[in-house]
């Protein structure tokens, strides 16, 4: 029997004991159907006795309390066997108030507003609490063809909207130049009765980025579907005093939807420095080549569990070149070139890592001195000669520069490398190493790019 018939069937049951079900909710409980078709959860492995249940069920609720009313993810089954644990309950989106007006993008928003909707989203979404496997839907995507002999796809179904299935496809490493960059990229689609849509732009923000690719063969492109859950303030507070901007952050369309968060056991974890509704501050370690220093870059995780990167021009201290020194001097000569160039480092760790800030858990204020300001108006501070951070952070990159001679072959390391400064005293004299206040009252150390180690290539 198809589909159509079943539905049919099932609709002629429910009218002998209800009202009529009209054309509008039949669409919308084959919706229904088809999205769980694709998701293949519970329906392939219960046959069709079940399914006309599920059915008369779907029908039933949408005839009785209206053709609007969502139907819960949660009451559906994870998986085939009935005996696990059911799927995560997903965060709920109260109902927008008469005042809020119509639900559509705005050229501007006041961060008040974002952040009341992080909480309170007028558009519909329902997160779960974790990602659910998806992988036997990746043919709603993709062809028999394409998965065959294309890249390794990771999907998972992320949430619901009205009666859209939502899903996060991850796809193969990012990479920038020869660095690869946050991972991988992540995709975002909604799933109907009409067939897969990309999510271009999830933005309620008209000016934020929109993806400008998406890799499905099957879907369309949309641009018109948003969500206030994966909309960005304009500045991240950390504290009274400290903020992330995210004016650079929300124009990168290669990370709209931001790259997978790292799972648990991994070596880069994230630590929650903020709370703002849908979406939390982290600060996400990497491994420090210093005893005891802690090295971190800044991030948003989205319910979706990914990780929006902000960008190095929005975190406070990073743009050396807009810092003043009180010496006058212009120092901006010694820059080098490459993706780094305009932004300093994390000092505990090699030129390869993405880490913006390192902590030196016993950094000795008084061992510094007030040298510049910021173009927002702190206080930049340099080490004196005999700190000994700074010593360990002049002598791990000299030992670890390494390239190799393109004439001969040859390995060069250390000064024969490349690298620019012999004693630590020069590299404090170029004020290469630097500090800035953070939040809390804590250092963040960072190193200009020229003084880093030098490599062959990153790997």
């Amino acid at each position: 029997m198809n589909l159509d018939q079943l539905l049919t069937d099932a609709r002629d049951e429910i009218t002998q004991s209800t009202a009529p079900v009209d054309e509008r909710t039949l669409t919308r409980v084959r919706g229904i159907v088809r999205r769980a078709r694709i998701q293949r959860h519970t329906v392939e492995s219960v046959g069709a006795v079940a399914c006309v249940g599920v059915l008369g069920l779907g029908a039933w609720a949408l005839a009785s309390s209206g053709a609007t009313t969502p139907v819960d993810p949660a009451t559906r089954s994870a998986t085939p066997d009935t005996s696990s644990s059911p799927a995560p309950t997903p965060t709920s989106a109260p109902t927008a108030s008469a005042d809020d007006g119509p639900v559509v993008r705005a050229d501007e928003i006041d961060d008040a507003t974002v952040l009341a909707r992080l909480s309170a989203p007028r558009t519909g979404e329902r997160w779960h609490d974790e990602p659910i496997d998806a992988s036997d839907a990746l043919d709603a995507l993709f062809t028999p063809d394409e998965l065959a002999g294309g890249p390794e796809y990771e999907l998972t179904l992320v949430g619901d909207r009205e009666v859209s299935a939502i899903y996060a496809l991850q796809l193969p490493a990012i990479f920038e130049g020869d660095v690869v960059a946050w991972g991988t990229r992540v995709e975002l689609y909604e799933i109907d009765e009409d067939g897969p849509r990309a999510i271009l732009c999830p933005s309620a923000r008209t000016g934020d980025a929109c993806a400008t690719e998406f890799s499905s063969s099957k879907a369309v492109a949309d641009r018109d579907t948003f969500y206030d859950t994966l909309t960005l303030p304009a500045s991240l507070p950390l504290d009274e005093s400290w903020a992330l901007s995210t004016e650079v952050t929300r124009t990168d369309g290669a990370k709209v939807v931001g790259v997978p968060a790292p799972q648990q056991d991994d070596e880069q974890p994230l630590t929650a420095v903020a709370h703002l509704g849908a979406l939390t501050v982290v600060q996400r370690e990497v491994r420090s080549e210093l005893d005891g220093a802690r090295s971190f870059s800044y991030a948003v995780l989205t319910p979706l569990r990914t990780l929006v990167p902000v960008a190095d021009a929005d975190v406070p201290g990073l743009d050396y070149l807009a810092i003043t020194w009180d010496d006058g001097v212009d120092r901006s000569e010694q820059t080098v070139d490459g993706a780094w160039a305009r932004y300093a480092v994390a000092p505990a760790v090699g030129t390869c890592s993405s880490a913006q800030v390192t902590v030196d858990p016993d950094h000795d204020p008084t061992r510094w001195r007030t040298a510049g300001t910021t173009a927002d108006g702190r206080d930049v501070v340099v080490p004196a000669a005999d700190d000994p951070f700074a010593a360990a952070v002049h002598r791990w990159h000299l030992e670890h520069s390494g390239t190799i001679d393109t004439d001969t072959g040859e390995t060069l390391t250390g000064l024969a490398a490349g690298y620019r400064y012999a004693s630590v005293g020069e590299l404090l004299d170029a004020q290469s190493l630097y500090g800035v206040q953070g939040p809390g009252g804590e250092w963040h150390l960072h190193l200009r790019p020229e003084a880093t180690n030098v490599v062959w290539e990153c790997v």
